[in-house]
């Protein structure tokens, strides 16, 4: 992110300094929006690897797990539940299909 911000202030340098007095200001935005539009942005979301998906290795699932047992097992008052008791909570709140329900991995 750092090096993308660097690469748009070095564009808009090149710009403003390309820019001369004697240019109109439709012009200077001109160059702005060219200088810009030429930088791509990066891809940072990618696509859920088919073969993981609606299994324990499924990152949804992970992630919704891991969310609900850090709330889960965070102390309430006086009260704290462990991870053992969690789980099974976690468990049913988070899974989709049969195969994130059970204990192991399923043999095919």
């Amino acid at each position: 992110m750092l090096v993308l911000r660097l690469f748009i202030i070095a564009a808009l340098s090149l710009s403003v300094q390309a820019w001369s007095s004697s240019s109109t200001r439709a012009q200077f935005l001109q160059h702005i929006a060219a200088a810009t539009a030429t930088v791509a942005l990066p891809a940072y979301a990618k696509e859920v690897d088919p073969s993981v998906k609606g299994t324990k290795k499924d990152p949804n699932y992970e992630k919704c797990l891991s969310v609900c047992m850090y709330d889960c097992t965070k102390p309430k008052g006086s009260e704290q539940k462990s991870r053992q008791e969690c789980l099974p909570e976690c468990k049913q709140k988070c899974a989709k299909t049969k195969a994130q329900l059970m204990l192991g991995t399923p043999k095919e």
